[in-house]
């Protein structure tokens, strides 16, 4: 059977960096790296050939020399943005990473003076750490293939995501306080425009108190969260919650920060839905009275 050529490096350029590209290939074999370089081979090329077009070669690195944003570099990007270590962009006449394809653990080279030497600390790297290298046609193919991110819609807020959980918490803790009755509490909540207000007693004495409030530490337009009684005028906060848009499911959804809300000390946060979130409040607030009853 005949063996798959290997090599350090496969090159991918746009049609108006032929001449410069070329100086790299050179410099790269100088440096002594073996290089896949063919001057009809231009980022176009490297588009529209399918995965039995293109070269059946293993490589270290796939470099596309990135001159202007096109559909082809922005895949690139966002392959190398997803942790594809088989893809290594070079950026070059001042070529601008758009803000969605930037990652803070990806540092980018860029064209100039030191390339060659940091083409060859990779590889160097790569080898150390014993990377396998990648079958060329499946790095391209698969980076081709990735598909960008849901976007945000233009239309999403964080005030009418506010709004709604607000409206949907009071709501839910009105239809839920009258069933404490058969479990020996009373119960009373008043929701309005800015705040909730939770109190459950036992024989006249409170045993529980949540206020959820629009605003507060997180912005104004989080919702706060303090359990137990305090001064109205205080700044106090066992929570708050920041409506975000989740752009894997494509709903609104609200992050919780600081989760004391639970009984517990601060911890990561964690993305919830309104009825997540409900139901959370509500099996923190039956733990709190099945301790008070015994």
């Amino acid at each position: 059977m005949e063996e798959i050529p290997s090599y350090d490096l496969a090159i991918s350029f746009a049609e108006d960096r032929q001449s410069g590209t070329r100086e790299l290939e050179d410099a790269s074999r100088q440096r002594g790296l073996t290089v896949l370089h063919d001057p009809e081979r231009t980022h176009e090329w490297w588009a529209r050939k399918s995965a039995g077009d293109l070269p059946d070669v293993h490589v270290r690195f796939f470099v596309p020399v990135i001159s202007a944003m096109d559909d082809f570099t922005t895949a690139m990007l966002r392959a190398v943005a997803t942790g594809d270590q088989h893809v290594l962009p070079v950026l070059a006449n001042d070529v601008v990473v758009p803000p969605e394809l930037l990652h803070p653990h990806v540092s980018y080279l860029r064209d100039g003076d030191h390339l060659i030497e940091e083409l060859a600390g990779r590889v160097e790297r790569a080898e150390a750490a014993g990377w396998e290298r990648g079958r060329l046609a499946d790095v391209v193919t698969r980076a081709r293939e990735i598909e960008p991110p849901a976007a945000v819609p233009v239309t999403f807020s964080r005030y009418v995501e506010q709004d709604a959980a607000l409206r949907y918490l009071g709501e839910q803790f009105a239809a839920a306080i009258p069933r404490l009755r058969s479990r020996g509490f009373a119960g009373t909540t008043h929701h309005g425009d800015e705040r909730i207000a939770l109190r459950i007693e036992r024989a006249g004495d409170i045993v529980y108190a949540l206020d959820v409030q629009r605003g507060g530490i997180g912005g104004d337009e989080t919702l706060n969260f303090v359990v137990g009684l305090h001064d109205a005028t205080s700044a106090c906060t066992n929570g708050w919650a920041r409506p975000i848009y989740d752009t894997e499911t494509g709903t609104a959804k609200l992050e919780l920060h600081d989760q004391s809300v639970f009984g517990r000390d601060r911890t990561e946060p964690r993305t919830l839905t309104r009825e997540e979130l409900f139901t959370a409040l509500w099996q923190r607030i039956d733990t709190v009275l099945t301790a008070t009853a015994g």
